[in-house]
């Protein structure tokens, strides 16, 4: 089934695209270079691999999708593979940057398949599960990342490209060619999804990101403010990915039930009391991993709900709005996380963090203003 081997790439792109931070430090000695230095490998890899996904979604909805979304994770794997193989550091800048525009094909292109190709009653469903299968590569790739450099060293990497290499393989020997049927969507197009209710969704989730992002990112920092051992920090990250990947697989389930604007209206409404529970409960409370792990659940839940409500409004532009709403969403919040945190070291972390929970508001008034399009499909 299409669904299921596109969501084996995903969680193969996605781990990947997670080997690089936490062999940030490697790579300094490698290349001989500080963090600000090789913290440039990051943001090109950020910038091409998630604010370029409107962009490739437009390349996808006009060209064969099943071959952007097998090459997609190639490139991914090549370039991560590859870290150490560059004597340059602007050489490996470039190499990655094509690597993230590799993981914004497949993303766009990817989603865009997964929702057309699944049946329509379970749309959702197939949605949340390919979403799913990107937090698992996600949580996997720091982890075989520094298992196999640790063992055998930086270049050993390239060892693994296979594991992305083989599934594309399956989907292009599998599949027959995905094109867009009919005239391809044009400028006009394109630029018809940043207004009415596509708009309103990206801006929802942009929101919803900003600020569920920005307590998840402040939160070691928090933590460290009130001497809580680094072990209950692991723990809490810990908590809160897997009830997010889980959050993200039950949202598009339901979905497909109760309907995609009600889903994503009241996990918007539940997730707001939660948010402040967060802030305003002791986090050494028993109780407070439970928030942490209803937050994270609802507060994701709403990601592949999104996608799939997006896809319902505008069928002919699929791979478009799917990047969108996935990569460019993250991006576009992660970009305000550098003066979040300067305000945070001005104000406090409790204070910032309240004032930002705010903006789920007007997150739940843009939700509430989009049309039902995804009212229930069926039994």
């Amino acid at each position: 089934m299409l669904p299921l081997l596109l969501a084996w790439l995903h969680t193969t792109n996605d781990l990947f695209s997670n080997f690089l931070t936490p062999l940030l430090p490697k790579l300094m000695a490698h290349f001989g270079v500080g963090l600000g230095t090789a913290g440039l490998l990051v943001s090109v890899y950020s910038l091409t691999g998630s604010l370029l996904q409107p962009l490739a979604g437009l390349v996808a909805d006009r060209m064969d999708r099943r071959l952007l979304a097998a090459m997609g994770p190639v490139l991914v794997a090549l370039g991560m593979g590859s870290l150490a193989y560059w004597p340059r550091f602007e050489a490996l800048l470039l190499v990655l940057g094509l690597a993230g525009m590799g993981s914004a094909l497949f993303h766009a292109a990817g989603a865009s398949l997964v929702g057309e190709y699944a049946p329509k009653a379970r749309r959702g469903f197939w949605l949340s599960f390919f979403g799913s299968a990107g937090y698992l590569g996600l949580s996997l790739g720091p982890i075989v990342a520094l298992g196999v450099v640790n063992l055998f060293g930086l270049k050993a990497l390239f060892w693994l490209t296979p594991l992305a290499l083989f599934p594309a393989l399956v989907l292009l020997f599998a599949r027959s060619p995905v094109a867009r049927k009919g005239r391809p969507p044009g400028l006009r197009d394109f630029l018809r999804v940043f207004r009415g209710d596509i708009a309103r969704l990206w801006g929802m989730a942009t929101l919803r990101s900003l600020v569920f992002m920005s307590f998840s990112t402040t939160l070691p920092y928090w933590y460290a403010q009130k001497g809580l051992p680094d072990a209950y920090t692991a723990l809490s990250l810990s908590v809160y990915s897997l009830s997010a990947t889980l959050g993200t697989f039950l949202g598009g389930t339901l979905s497909d039930r109760l309907g995609r604007k009600r889903v994503l209206v009241q996990t918007l409404s539940l997730g707001l009391p939660l948010y402040l529970a967060l802030l305003l409960f002791p986090p050494a409370h028993p109780l407070y991993l439970l928030i942490l792990a209803l937050a994270g659940a609802l507060m994701n839940a709403g990601i592949p709900v999104a996608v799939a409500l997006a896809q319902e409004l505008e069928p002919d532009q699929t791979a478009t709005v799917s990047g969108l709403l996935m990569g460019f969403t993250w991006g576009f919040a992660g970009l305000f996380y550098a003066p979040i945190g300067h305000l945070i070291e001005a104000y406090g972390v409790e204070t910032v963090l309240l004032a930002l929970g705010v903006l789920i508001l007007p997150a739940w008034g843009l939700a509430r203003g989009v049309r039902a399009q995804g009212a229930p499909a069926g039994p």
